[in-house]
């Protein structure tokens, strides 16, 4: 008989398994022996929240039946960590978890599926205690019961936080009064992910987050309605200990501004990454945030759209040049409807001592931007991710040479993006993926897609997917010479064909052929669309 395995090799092997989300095998080393079932379990549900069955598996395609067995599955999980808080499951599941999803939970109880068929089972036994309804009257005067999920949520949590001694994350709905009865039992509590933001309000979640969570370092917010928010956002950052956020996100306009920027100044040592939404009032202040110089990552967002800063507040446009030439560690760059973006970013490209690995860049005029686009070769030997989407409109032949020249000396692309309507010719794009090796995904239009693109494409080693959204009129025969240049690096490859020429569709049973031959080849898949005129209605020309 072998040797057993130490215990902290068990660990590790385990960790491995997790960390490559091999849930499976994770489970069978549980069911395998006993010495197993504890390093197998511990990691298991460490990574429960990035399980498969989180969400019902989010796949509206699937038959009603798969989706059931997904969804009772799903419930499954939610159970047993439950059922472990209250020492009714064989394992400590609860003690294992990093990341506790309410959200997962709320879309839980939230699910049709759940409700009509497996809500009874769920609230049964130990977990009868969480049932919590409303009791609704219809217009006829029938009755029923409609789960109340925020107090269910609620009560869940009291129960499950009281053992959870390695949780690092907290997601959801979560209201103001229980933050401030669970945060004490959450010494290692490191995120926060909030649906609504007014949780905040309460000064005695910024207190208890102070004195019990001293690792405490990133805040996520979907929403915040109300008055007063930027004060409010602002007074919580202030009550953090300062330089101890890290990272900061916001999913819509919360409205954060001026006292929210000056408040972040603060932690302009130790925030790492910011992810803001601007509204037309916010925007003019973002210059507030020039203390913020060790950001690695980027994100501004304007939900407006409307503001061209460098024409309507050179001097804020100016100051927040100065701000970004300033982070010497910004490796990842996002900016969404900023107007100003290409201009913004231009000197930022050309500073020997930032060395972007990301860059994001959408409503912008192209023909306008040829400064912007002659810098991104000054980034060529950092730059791994490029997406670019803007207004194409007044391009003339030089404006595209120029991009085109730029793209093919950017040689360390992995991630190549470009949403750009009617600018490349076939020309065009072979000039630039020919010189790309190294790319694993790419987005291109076209004005028109033929063969000969795809010759380049396959030969792509790395490629694991490829959307080719000008109008195509690509053969059978083209197709199948693509799929014979993959590779062993182009494993599990998704080709998507988002416009074909109707005029030149190819017959059902020829798209089946390449697509059984993508898929014995390297395990591929084929999504083939037609173009449609988006001026013609689906159904024109149809009778009743």
């Amino acid at each position: 008989m072998a040797p057993a395995l130490p215990d902290d090799i068990l660990h590790l092997l385990c960790e491995q398994l997790a960390e490559q989300e091999q849930f499976d095998t994770l489970f069978n080393c549980a069911c395998a022996s006993r010495a197993l079932a504890v390093p197998a379990l511990t990691h298991l549900y460490r990574s429960h929240h990035r399980a498969p069955v989180h969400g019902g598996g989010e796949d509206e395609a699937v038959p009603m039946a798969t989706k059931l067995l997904m969804v009772q599955k799903w419930s499954i999980l939610w159970k047993s960590i439950i059922n472990s808080s209250l020492d009714a499951a064989l394992f400590p599941y609860c003690r294992y978890i990093r990341a506790l999803d309410f959200r997962d939970l709320d879309n839980l109880l939230d699910d049709d599926q759940f409700k009509v068929k497996i809500s009874k089972q769920f609230f049964s036994g130990p977990l009868a205690q969480f049932y919590k309804a409303d009791t609704i009257t219809r217009q006829n005067g029938r009755k029923f019961d409609r789960l109340n999920v925020t107090a269910i949520i609620d009560a869940i949590g009291e129960i499950v936080t009281q053992h959870t001694p390695t949780l690092e994350v907290i997601s959801g709905k979560i209201l103001s009064r229980a933050l401030v009865r669970w945060v004490p039992r959450l010494p290692r509590l490191q995120v926060l992910e909030l649906w609504d933001g007014s949780t905040l309000e309460d000064e005695l979640v910024s207190a208890c987050i102070y004195q019990h969570c001293p690792t405490f370092n990133s805040l996520m917010i979907f929403s915040w309605f109300g008055q007063e928010r930027d004060h409010k956002f602002a007074k919580f950052i202030g009550a953090m200990r300062p330089n101890s956020l890290k990272a900061i996100t916001t999913l819509s306009d919360i409205g954060a501004g001026a006292e929210t920027f000056l408040a972040l100044n603060a932690h302009g040592e130790s925030l790492k990454e910011l992810r803001i939404c601007v509204s037309n009032e916010s925007m003019p202040h973002l210059s507030l945030l020039a203390g913020c110089t060790a950001l690695e990552a980027l994100r501004i967002e304007d939900v407006h759209g409307s503001i061209v800063l460098e024409e309507t507040q050179n001097d804020v446009f100016l100051e927040m040049i100065a701000w970004l030439r300033k982070c010497e560690n910004l490796q990842r760059l996002s900016f969404t409807k900023v107007l100003s973006a290409s201009s913004i970013v231009t000197p930022l490209l050309l500073e020997h001592n930032i060395h972007l690995r990301t860059l994001e860049i959408d409503s912008y005029v192209l023909k306008d931007s040829r400064r912007f686009h002659q810098a991104l070769i000054h980034q060529k030997d950092s730059l791994t991710f490029l997406s670019l989407s803007g207004d194409t409109d007044g391009m003339f032949r030089d404006d595209v040479d120029t991009i085109v020249d730029s793209l093919k000396q950017l040689t360390q692309l992995r991630v190549l993006r470009l949403l750009l309507q009617e600018v490349f010719h076939e020309d065009h794009l072979i000039a630039v993926i020919n010189n790309l090796n190294l790319l694993e995904e790419l987005y291109v239009n076209g004005l028109e897609l033929n063969d000969r693109v795809l010759e380049f494409v396959g030969n792509l080693g790395n490629l694991k997917s490829v959307a080719l959204a000008g109008i195509s009129k690509f053969t059978t025969d083209g197709l199948l010479e693509f799929v014979s240049r993959l590779g062993p690096g182009n494993q599990g490859i998704r080709v998507m064909i988002d416009m074909a020429d109707p005029d030149t569709l190819l017959p059902d049973e020829e798209v089946g052929l390449v697509r059984e031959s993508l898929a014995r080849k390297v395990g591929g898949t084929l999504e083939y669309t037609p173009w449609r005129d988006p001026n013609v209605s689906e159904f024109e020309g149809e009778s009743d």
